[in-house]
C-alpha cells in the first residue's frame, strides 16, 4: 500500500487585503492530481455555500485553502497562520480515495468518491499526519488521534509536549510529564 503527503510549514503571509496568492502546488498520486493553493483572506463569504467548506473556530482566520482533487471537487479550508509553528499537511490514501487534511486548529477527513465531510476534529494545534500500519496516526499540540484509512476515529488521547512517542504491538504510546502516560489504542486492544 502506498500513502502521500503533502506539506507547507512556516507560511509567510503578507500584510495586504483579501486575496493574495502565497503558494499554490499541484501533485499527482496515482489517479489523483490534487492542487492545493493558499491565499491570505479575510472574508470567504463568496465560498461557503460550496461543496466542502471547513471552518478553524478561531477569530483570527486569515487563510483560505482552496484544495482541488481531479478537478471535480473542490474543497475551501479557512483557517489561522500566525507563527511559524503552524503547518498545512495534506495526505491522501489512494486505496480508499480519503483525504486527510490538517492545519492550525482544524484537522478534517474527506471521501473523494463520496465528495463528502467523513469527519472533523477542533484542537489546540495541529503538527502532522502519519502512516503507522494500517491507520493514519494525527498528532498535536494537546491531543492524538488514530484514523481508519477510510478516516473513521478509532482513537483518541490527550498529550503534553514535549512527549515521547512509542509505537508497540497494542498500541501507540505517550509519555510526558505534564500528563504522564496516555495511549491510542488500536481496535480491539483494549
Amino acid at each position: 500500500m502506498t500513502f502521500y503527503w503533502l506539506g507547507f510549514h512556516k507560511l509567510q503571509l503578507r500584510s495586504k487585503p483579501l486575496a493574495i496568492n502565497m503558494i499554490k502546488n499541484t501533485i499527482s498520486v496515482d489517479k489523483a492530481i490534487i492542487q492545493i493553493e493558499h491565499v491570505e483572506c479575510s472574508d470567504p463569504s463568496w465560498c461557503r455555500e460550496k461543496c466542502i467548506f471547513l471552518e478553524s473556530n478561531s477569530q483570527e482566520n486569515n487563510t483560505l485553502t482552496t484544495i482541488s482533487f481531479n478537478e471535480s471537487l473542490s474543497i475551501y479550508v479557512f483557517w489561522e497562520s500566525h507563527s511559524s509553528a503552524d503547518s498545512f499537511e495534506v495526505l491522501f490514501a489512494p486505496e480508499t480515495d480519503v483525504l486527510f487534511i490538517g492545519c492550525g486548529s482544524i484537522s478534517a477527513r474527506v471521501s473523494t468518491n463520496e465528495s463528502k465531510l467523513v469527519g472533523l476534529e477542533s484542537l489546540c494545534l495541529f503538527w502532522s499526519f502519519r502512516r503507522h500500519k494500517d491507520y493514519v496516526l494525527e498528532t498535536g499540540e494537546l491531543e492524538c488521534f488514530l484514523y481508519t484509512l477510510d478516516g473513521e476515529k478509532v482513537s483518541s488521547t490527550s498529550v503534553d509536549p514535549p512527549y515521547e512517542m512509542k509505537m508497540l504491538t497494542e498500541g501507540i504510546k505517550f509519555e510526558s510529564i505534564v500528563v504522564g502516560t496516555t495511549w491510542l489504542r488500536y481496535p480491539n486492544n483494549g
